[in-house]
């Protein structure tokens, strides 16, 4: 349940919004219709193909799957910056875009070999992300969450501790990349 509610959609959604309320409503519409192509419809697609079994399961556990479903979440990804692009986001916004194609980068490579946790990837990058928009010490409670998925995911038997801390390192990379590319934007 943990893993679910603090998933890659639901965490990826929540930055596009926080990220684009950083420029009033507009900016909320517009991480509200990129995070549709970004984070809710890849996800909901593999829901679609793994109660259709076309894939092993929410989590491609076949590691030859992995490539072809990434591959398609990426164009999707990209897809969305672009539309962020063309709806005029807010830099915030075209960051956390970015990064999010930056980060679908990093597990595809690792988890075409190795699994990797995307879950924790996602939750440490948002977690992070935090200290942009809170005092430290809030954001540092609020690094809980990341460590929280990180025990459920364990606990689901969908990753080793291993696959957890490794996804959160490629979190926290993506996260320390993001800075210069909102530096860069923010021009």
């Amino acid at each position: 349940m943990l893993s679910e509610v603090f998933g890659p959609a639901p965490l990826l959604t929540f930055a596009l919004i926080q990220a684009g309320a950083q420029t009033g409503a507009r900016g909320v519409w517009t991480a509200l219709l990129g995070s549709l192509l970004i984070a809710v419809l890849p996800y909901g697609a593999l829901i679609l193909l793994a109660r259709a079994g076309r894939v092993s399961g929410r989590f491609v556990s076949d590691r030859r799957q992995r490539g072809p479903i990434l591959a398609c979440v990426l164009v999707s990804v990209i897809l969305g910056v672009a539309a962020l692009v063309w709806l005029g986001a807010g830099a915030q916004l075209l960051a956390v875009g970015i990064a999010s194609i930056l980060g679908l980068l990093v597990v595809t490579a690792v988890n075409l070999v190795w699994k990797l946790s995307i879950h924790a990837a996602i939750a440490a990058f948002v977690g992070f992300l935090q200290f942009a928009y809170f005092p430290p010490l809030v954001a540092a409670v609020l690094l809980l969450a990341p460590a929280g998925v990180g025990w459920a995911r364990v606990r689901e038997g969908a990753h080793t501790p291993l696959q957890v801390l490794a996804g959160y390192g490629s979190g926290v990379v993506v996260f320390l990349c993001f800075l210069p590319i909102l530096a860069l934007i923010s021009g």
